[in-house]
């Protein structure tokens, strides 16, 4: 052996002794560089904490904000005590990341009950919970007998063009049992016999999703289904299977999730607002009391959104995270502190890049805003300060959603299916909630019947709605309706979506001859700052100018892309969704007086000069016109489109499969949906909206015109 290799063997041992010395000496618990030293944490419970009118055979569940070790959630770490604190014989199980305690027997009647997570329970790396976890809840007099159903779910029934790398996912009217929700109960199939889909199945909240092994073919239609095998935490199974289908296109999802409002949005005082006006503030102090909530630019997988993503702390501690709960609705998150924020203190909210969508994609970066608490809580009961339709309202057209405007914010995961409750006479009709700004809306899966009376119910009181405050509605607020005999088939309003806070929505560009009158916001995306030609501030009141490079306020293309997409689907609701038998109509409208209904034409549609068309709606203020042309639709110089009967300019659609306009100093009434553009001539005004987000869509041009939006 000559002296280069016993140097070299010499070199060998070195390393190798070197390597073996650092694994003894420290690496035990070996796991790379970055060994997992975070304590779980208690996300979010069912019932919720000091929740009143828990049903007597309910199962008690707690979520957690990573997977746990299933060996340490027992009948010792997971308990449930009652009066007297004696223990409530149960069973303890463990799936997902959600812990479930089945009591033994029901519980007993207006019966106050503490369940408890101790610190024995940890995570995959060994670390146990820092502090026990308590919270109370009472229970009513009667046993959970409703079916579950599903809501929502992540795409329409029917949509087209969906990325190949998206999950899909199910929300339910209510908790569901966990260990039920699995690849045997909820399912994806394609082709003709349905050939399942490989993936995997999980459940959190109220939203279950299921996660493709692999990306989906393009261009190829697939079937998501649960079936009755599903049921909810009193073991309740769904009344029967349901089923939605959709058709992938050719691309991946590859899109940023963002933020797009805050409910405490860079402010230090709020009143109540919106989450699509974050702007609105007053100056006012938060309430300590006050929850702090954010709301993203799509729909996310729920399983990324805990109290590892969603943080709040102390501007004089902000290493230290704040305890709560974190909850996730529809596309809102909201983090509730186990106690009252300190009066006078500024915090600051985050998000990190955690968070994902449902195709996998985290955000860009972290997102943070701050915000000061003032010295009280809030303890004002929330109102409802209006609906639709108004109470003992008449001739309702049956095809029309029920809506109720709150006083204040509301809590998102407190307007469900069991708070928000249409009724025909003891029967509860089907439907799915939805929660926006502050209105809380029921659409009915189908047309209510003619000539019917129907009763409209959100509850109150400690099972009922509640503010982001915690503050429940004092009781019940109830009305009644009667739908409408005599009219045409109706139609249900056109879902407007976030498209419905702009006056003008263009793909590509606007361009102005001044000086015009828009009162409303106005938008244009994916064109940019640049493609808006001739339009300034000072022309529009009500509202601001956003395109989708803008980079303030916060969120703005984002924004857009939302806003844009439901318009896309507003324009194809109304310009090819089937909605019964329409009236045929062709050429010159003008002398025409239409009832509410829908009405096409294979053609163009134009109301001659100096001519006049009437919508007249009966007296009914909720009717809905939908006209709809296959090419272009046309006002000529000084006509007018004149409404009778009640008739609001909300409630009417025009639609074109190419473009509208409107002739110099006419007037039109209603909202526009084109396909490839619009166009206001000289003088012309618009009680309504102008979006245009068809496949082609192109610009909107305007001249000295005026837009009010309704």
């Amino acid at each position: 052996m000559n002296k280069v290799e016993r140097y070299s063997r010499r070199l060998t041992w070195f390393l190798m002794a070197s390597l073996l010395a650092m694994l003894a000496a420290g690496c035990g618990n070996w796991k790379g560089s970055n060994p997992d030293t975070t304590a779980p944490t208690v996300t979010s419970t069912e019932p919720a904490n000091n929740a009143g009118n828990v049903p007597l055979n309910r199962k008690i569940t707690a979520t957690f904000s990573e997977a746990m070790d299933s060996a340490t959630i027992t009948t010792t770490t997971f308990t449930l005590t009652g009066p007297g604190a004696a223990a409530v014989a149960g069973t303890v199980s463990y799936t997902g990341a959600t812990a479930v305690f089945s009591p033994a027997i029901n519980l007993l009647s207006n019966t106050a009950y503490t369940a408890s997570i101790t610190t024995g329970a940890k995570d995959l790396a060994g670390n146990a919970l820092v502090n026990k976890y308590d919270w109370k809840f009472t229970t009513g007099t009667d046993l959970d007998n409703t079916a579950p159903t599903v809501t929502s779910t992540g795409v329409v029934n029917g949509a087209t063009g969906l990325p190949v790398n998206r999950t899909s996912t199910a929300v339910f009217s209510e908790a569901m049992d966990p260990a039920t929700i699995n690849s045997t109960t909820y399912t994806v199939t394609t082709g003709s016999p349905a050939t399942p889909v490989a993936g995997t199945v999980t459940y959190t909240g109220t939203t279950a999703t299921f996660t493709p092994a692999a990306n989906l073919a393009a261009n190829t239609a697939y079937t998501s289904t649960i079936t009755t095998g599903a049921k909810d935490l009193a073991g309740k199974p769904m009344a029967s299977s349901y089923s939605w289908s959709w058709t992938t296109g050719t691309t991946l999802d590859t899109l940023a999730p963002t933020v797009i409002a805050t409910g405490a949005y860079g402010a230090t005082g709020i009143t109540t607002p919106s989450l699509t006006n974050p702007a609105g503030f007053t100056g006012m102090d938060l309430p300590t009391n006050r929850a702090s909530s954010a709301r993203f630019s799509e729909p996310m997988d729920q399983l990324t959104i805990t109290t590892a993503t969603v943080k709040v702390t102390r501007s004089d501690t902000p290493l230290v995270s704040v305890p709560g709960t974190v909850t996730y609705t529809g596309t809102t998150v909201t983090f509730t502190p186990s106690a009252n924020f300190a009066a006078n203190t500024t915090y600051t909210s985050t998000i990190t890049t955690g968070v994902k969508d449902l195709a996998g994609n985290p955000m860009a970066s972290n997102y943070s805003w701050s915000w000061k608490t003032g010295a009280a809580p809030d303890v004002l009961a929330p109102t409802v300060i209006s609906t639709i339709p108004a109470d003992n309202a008449n001739d309702v057209v049956i095809g029309t959603n029920v809506a109720a405007t709150f006083s204040k914010e509301m809590d998102v995961a407190s307007i469900t299916n069991q708070t928000f409750i249409l009724k025909q006479g003891l029967n509860p009709v089907a439907g799915a909630v939805t929660y926006e700004g502050t209105t809380a809306t029921f659409n009915p899966n189908s047309d209510l019947t003619a000539g019917t009376v129907y009763t409209a119910t959100i509850a109150g009181g400690v099972n009922g709605v509640k503010d982001l405050a915690g503050n429940a509605l004092a009781s019940d607020k109830v009305w009644s309706f009667t739908t409408a005999v005599g009219f045409p088939a109706g139609q249900a309003i056109v879902p407007l979506g976030t498209a419905a806070r702009f006056a003008i929505l263009s793909n590509s560009a606007i361009t102005n001859i001044p000086t015009s009158a828009i009162v409303g916001d106005v938008g244009v995306s994916p064109g940019v700052r640049s493609t808006i030609a001739g339009l300034t501030a000072p022309e529009v009141t009500l509202g601001a100018i956003y395109a989708a490079d803008d980079i303030a306020p916060p969120g703005v293309p984002a924004m857009l892309i939302a806003a844009k997409n439901d318009a896309e689907i507003a324009f194809l609701n109304a310009n090819a969704a089937v909605r019964g038998t329409p009236t045929p109509l062709s050429g010159n409208i003008n002398g025409l007086t239409l009832v509410p209904g829908l009405y096409e034409s294979g053609s163009s549609i134009e109301i001659s000069p100096a001519g006049i068309l009437y919508l007249d709606a009966g007296g009914n203020a909720n009717a809905i016109f939908i006209i709809r042309s296959a090419t272009s639709i046309t006002t000529s110089a000084t006509s007018e489109v004149r409404l009778t009967g009640n008739a609001q300019a909300a409630n009417i659609y025009w639609t074109a499969g190419s473009a509208i306009t409107l002739g110099t100093n006419s007037k039109m009434k209603g909202n526009l949906l084109a396909g490839t553009s619009i166009s206001l001539l000289t003088g012309s005004r618009l009680d309504g909206r102008a979006l245009i987000q068809g496949a082609a869509a192109g610009q909107v041009s305007l001249d000295k015109c005026t837009i009010v939006k309704p």
